[in-house]
């Protein structure tokens, strides 16, 4: 969503808005940060090939909701 100019009106909580849905990505960040260490410091993780390559594949597609959600919030405030 583009809010337009910053003198325009309604433009302060289009922003607010925007930032919020990008401080969302947060979550799937943090989860894709979980996963990833689960899947290189947990024994149980570690010692199975097909979990560990099951739990970094889960990680890297929360590391691109994550990336898709910043994108969508922060970018078109810009």
């Amino acid at each position: 969503m583009f809010c337009g100019d910053p003198g325009s009106p309604g433009y302060a909580a289009c922003a607010a808005q925007s930032q919020l849905f990008a401080l969302a990505s947060v979550i799937p960040a943090l989860l894709g940060l979980a996963l990833m260490v689960a899947a290189f410091a947990a024994p149980s993780v570690r010692g199975d090939r097909v979990l560990r390559t099951r739990t970094l594949s889960y990680s890297l597609i929360a590391w691109a909701i994550a990336a898709g959600t910043y994108s969508i919030g922060v970018l078109p405030s810009f």
